[in-house]
């Protein structure tokens, strides 16, 4: 009898501490006109990354200009209170992305995104999803694609 209600109790402890955990929705941005640097792994078929300052943003992506064009671009000195998650897809299909949700949960971030693709019989392309939110005390990101866990990365360790 004593072992049953230890152990309800334990259970009760336990599942209260699980639904303590909140999930948070983020905001986020996205942006474009950004194209993929040719010497940022050229030869995978996917990226992902987690960016939190210039240096790092510059070594993957540059601007695209084009005559007239008004993407939504980074402002200046946005990395410093920003985190840019990434997701890039390579290959003979033009993808584009629409984000669904970002959210923290005990220290994990959830970017969840849809994909659709247009194959091309000759011309390859790079395309990246790039996405910002507020920077905090994150240690993993997770990229769910068309609702499917496709990576979880690491982050905020130096």
């Amino acid at each position: 009898m004593k072992t049953n209600l230890v152990l309800c109790l334990f259970m009760g402890l336990f599942i209260t501490a699980i639904s303590a955990r909140e999930t948070t929705k983020l905001k986020f941005k996205t942006y474009s006109g950004y194209f993929v640097s040719n010497q940022f792994e050229p030869d995978a078929p996917t990226s992902f990354v987690a960016l939190d300052n210039q240096k790092q943003f510059d070594q993957v992506f540059g601007v695209a200009f084009v005559i007239g064009d008004k993407s939504p671009r980074l402002a200046p000195g946005a990395l410093e209170t920003e985190l840019v998650l990434s997701a890039i897809r390579r290959g003979k299909a033009f993808c584009t992305y629409k984000v669904s949700s970002v959210t923290e949960e005990g220290g994990v971030l959830r970017l969840r995104y849809q994909t659709t693709s247009k194959k091309s019989d000759s011309a390859s392309f790079s395309c990246p999803l790039i996405v910002s939110i507020p920077k905090g005390k994150y240690h993993a990101v997770e990229f769910h694609e068309n609702d499917k866990l496709i990576k979880r990365l690491p982050i905020g360790k130096k």
